[in-house]
């Protein structure tokens, strides 16, 4: 499986910026699909839990490389938010994954 780990600089869920602790997206490849599966990980500095279900997400990473897609919010407790890929990712190429 062929996978890549980015560090999040910026994050915008559904047009609004989420003011970032810390944030990661992982990007796998697997044999049963189109295209490759993510999950982006964020540490929010508001505690507030963000509502189930389907969301823009725009992504900025540390190097300026700027990724987006359609994610689900998997679980939102306390500040931390896990948002999964549910399409493609914008932006990434095969030769991202290593």
């Amino acid at each position: 499986m062929r996978h890549a780990r980015f560090d999040v600089a910026t994050l915008v869920v559904e047009q609004v910026p989420v003011r970032l602790k810390a944030a990661y997206l992982l990007v796998a490849e697997s044999d049963d699909g189109d295209h490759p599966h993510w999950e982006c990980l964020a540490y929010a500095l508001d505690e507030a839990p963000l509502a189930r279900g389907r969301y823009r997400v725009d992504i900025t990473t540390l190097d300026g490389r700027v990724l987006g897609g359609d994610a689900v919010l998997v679980r939102s407790v306390e500040g931390a938010h896990v948002l999964r890929g549910a399409g493609p990712l914008d932006g990434v190429t095969d030769d991202d994954l290593g």
